[in-house]
């Protein structure tokens, strides 16, 4: 028996407008994630989430499910919103990249909420192996007879 699972909305939160571009064309026809939007730091991000400033209307700017993050970012990077996201009881799940993973912090990014921290794809393929991995890490962790997921993180690259 397989799992059916509804695809996740997702936000994308990454400085480069191309990269954001790019990132929305390459899972255009993703089974596993809906992009819902992208914004271009971590200000921008907790707005949205928050349903504040031009992110008001939910019907238009729905709550994600999942973040995928850029580690560096001006005004608020990737670890800063984790830190900001960090106490809220709703929380989306968060892949944490970077072109630079050398740079990271892991453990910390993981003390923090990440699900999984990795190097940013470099194309399709190398994104929907990162998206398929995480999706199975999803289903593979529940509480026995609670349906609730585990936030017990995953991590890739190091």
């Amino acid at each position: 028996m397989t799992t059916q699972l509804n695809p996740l909305r997702t936000l994308i939160v990454d400085d480069s407008k191309d990269e954001c571009v790019l990132l929305c064309a390459e899972l255009r026809d993703s089974d596993t994630l809906k992009v819902i939007g992208f914004v271009h730091d971590g200000m921008e991000a907790l707005a949205y989430m928050r349903g504040t400033d031009q992110f008001k209307k939910r019907e238009i700017f729905p709550y994600p499910e999942l973040l995928l993050l850029d580690f560096q970012m001006p005004r608020c990077d990737g670890i800063n919103l984790l830190r900001k996201l960090r106490h809220q009881i709703f929380r989306p799940r968060v892949i944490l990249w970077s072109s630079t993973l050398e740079q990271v912090d892991v453990p910390l990014a993981l003390q923090l909420g990440a699900d999984l921290v990795c190097e940013k794809p470099f194309g399709r393929s190398e994104l929907l192996e990162i998206v398929e991995r995480f999706r199975a890490n999803l289903i593979g962790r529940k509480f026995a007879g609670f349906g609730r997921e585990m936030a017990e993180p995953a991590h890739v690259g190091v």
